[in-house]
């Protein structure tokens, strides 16, 4: 099976070197592939002791010089889930075909292709597959970026089925409920997987990263990640920007970091969060219509006619009428 070929057309923290020094491009680009193999396989804490060597002579060779190319390009990218999906297309043609179905499937929703990703499980699951509980929470999540949430909590509750300590289908399924309005058996949920893992890290204290990043491996849950930083208001934008890239494959966290800006008084910035997920993800409701509402209350129709253009053609091909923007409500 060929996942890989032919789809992509777009293409963290910085290693220390010490007091005073910067590391080069190299170093990072260095760092970032190796930081980015454990969530290409969703994996954390995944060591593969990938190395690259020279074809002729053995000699370990960095990932700049092993993939030129690529890393120039790597270099003119400013956002990191822009550049963790160079990597991830580079990682297929490494090892794509040593992936199991639900790693293919996460890599796809992680990288902002749930379409592909749901296509690819519909196509390709087997038996096994379906008697694999990581399978139905990797299904769950994609169904959940897809706003198909019956379909997610369904999902989730078959992966459950076939293993009731599957933390993945969990986290998933208290997703599933946060967004549904269940938020009491959400946040039963989120307890339950807090208890079975905070004792394991051996840590008194944790910082947010550590408790809802991917690496941290507690609680990597985007509407969890939102709870907590509506809880705290204090919360400064560096948080919130290390958030935004961690969770970039959830539309539900990408709209309201957008709304995060417009009551900051970014209301540009705002605006362009919230369009450039409507024109990445236009399937989600909210941010194609607030997108529209947002070019008229900021006095931008005459200015935006393109996007204003656009915005509508969705909303009139999906039969999204202008004032189901009142469930949306923002205010700037």
């Amino acid at each position: 099976m060929s996942f890989f070929n032919n789809h992509f057309n777009r293409s963290a923290a910085e290693p220390s070197q010490g007091a005073g020094v910067s590391p080069t491009p190299a170093e990072i680009f260095e760092w970032e592939f190796q930081s980015t193999i454990p969530r290409y396989h969703s994996k954390p804490g995944l060591n593969t002791g990938l190395k690259m060597r020279n074809k002729e002579t053995n000699e370990v060779m960095t990932f700049a010089v092993a993939f030129p190319e690529q890393f120039e390009t790597w270099k003119t990218i400013q956002s990191k889930p822009d550049r963790r999906g160079l990597i991830y297309s580079i990682l297929d043609s490494i090892m794509g075909n040593d992936l199991q179905l639900w790693q293919i499937i996460e890599r796809f929703t992680d990288d902002r292709y749930a379409p592909r990703a749901l296509e690819i499980a519909n196509a390709h699951a087997n038996e096994n597959d379906r008697y694999n509980a990581n399978y139905w929470a990797a299904l769950a999540k994609t169904n959940l970026v897809l706003t198909n949430y019956t379909e997610a909590e369904t999902n989730a509750g078959n992966g459950l089925v076939l293993d009731a300590g599957n933390t993945r289908a969990k986290i998933i399924l208290a997703d599933v409920y946060h967004v549904t309005g269940k938020t009491e058996a959400a946040h039963a949920l989120y307890n339950e997987v807090l208890q079975e893992r905070l004792p394991r890290t051996g840590e008194l204290s944790l910082s947010f990263a550590q408790l809802v990043g991917f690496d941290g491996n507690i609680l990597p849950s985007p509407l969890y990640a939102l709870d907590w930083l509506q809880q705290h208001p204090d919360t400064t934008d560096d948080t919130w920007n290390w958030a935004n890239d961690e969770f970039y494959y959830s539309p539900h966290f990408r709209t309201q970091h957008a709304y995060y800006l417009l009551k900051q008084k970014e209301a540009l910035k705002g605006f362009v969060k919230l369009f450039t997920l409507a024109k990445e993800m236009p399937w989600f409701k909210e941010a194609v219509i607030n997108s529209w509402q947002l070019i008229h209350q900021l006095g931008m129709a005459d200015n935006a006619p393109n996007e204003k253009a656009w915005l509508e053609e969705v909303m009139k091909s999906n039969k999204w009428d202008a004032e189901d923007a009142g469930q949306y409500k923002i205010e700037i």
